[in-house]
């Protein structure tokens, strides 16, 4: 049986980012369904966190749902710190941005995640920081976004606004992930654009190619290699590119050389026949 070869997937923690990422927790806060739990279990895994911590929520055992929803991620579950307040949960955090979909009232400001993220990982670099969803049906209550030092808000549609808790918290942690991470498994592609001469000895080939297939009016070439010019140079092409380019048209020029070539020969072959007809009918 021909072994198969694995194949690396997703992107890894920048080492500069790993101590941010570990000071990160996810604090939920009176969840009442075990299987949102092990939802947000697997999505914590998937973007490299592993602090979680529940406030007055479902219980989480082997026989829950929480299991089959972690799928793999269990132990993000099992690990997870259990308290009865949130004031025991930020008890040590430098940062608690708590999170919430409405505004108004005494809500009056909130920050997006793109907004806010880059400064919680800052401070996560000096000690802990907290991320905070409330409860499925209601969210945090106005005394509990009050224990948190920011307010932060995913912008949803106006018309169904209320995000499912897994789904939020899975939006806050990719972002977190996204701006703490690199490729593995491929290479990054560092572009390089191609110098003006590797261009212009493309754009000679090119026209040479399409003068010889009868593309271009031999009395005036310049006019549709104008167009042909703009549509190669709005593409962001690197030296690869352009030899791929020029690849495609070594074999257009071949295949018309091998035509003319044919040509040739069956024009040859017609005058030598007219010549033996001529030659016939003088005899």
């Amino acid at each position: 049986m021909k072994p198969t070869r694995k194949v690396q997937r997703g992107f890894s923690i920048h080492p500069d980012r790993v101590s941010a990422l570990n000071n990160v927790h996810i604090v939920l806060v009176g969840t009442t369904h075990a299987g949102n739990i092990g939802a947000v279990g697997r999505v914590l895994k998937n973007m490299g966190l592993r602090n979680l911590t529940l406030v007055s929520s479902a219980q989480c055992g082997p026989d829950s749902e929480a299991v089959s929803m972690a799928s793999g991620a269990y132990d993000i579950v099992e690990q997870a710190r259990v308290v009865n307040d949130l004031p025991s949960a930020l008890k040590d955090t430098v940062m608690a941005v708590g999170t919430s979909g409405r505004l108004g009232g005494k809500r009056i400001y909130a920050a997006t995640p793109e907004e806010i993220i880059p400064e919680l990982l800052q401070n996560a670099l000096q000690g802990p920081v907290a991320c905070v969803f409330g409860r499925e049906s209601r969210g945090l209550t106005n005394e509990e976004l009050k224990l948190c030092t920011h307010h932060m808000i995913i912008p949803t549609n106006a018309e169904f606004a209320s995000m499912n808790l897994a789904h939020a918290v899975a939006v806050i942690v990719y972002e977190l992930f996204k701006v703490s991470c690199r490729p593995v498994g491929f290479q990054v592609r560092r572009f390089r654009p191609a110098s003006a001469q590797v261009r212009e000895e493309m754009y000679s080939h090119v026209e040479t190619v399409l003068l010889r297939a009868g593309f271009l009016d031999q009395s005036n070439p310049l006019r549709m290699m104008r167009d042909i010019r703009r549509i190669l140079n709005s593409a962001r092409m690197d030296d690869r590119d352009v030899q791929i380019i020029r690849g495609i048209f070594r074999k257009i020029g071949n295949m018309a050389r091998i035509a003319d070539e044919e040509m040739d020969r069956l024009g040859k072959q017609r005058s030598r026949n007219t010549i033996s007809d001529h030659e016939i009918l003088r005899r």
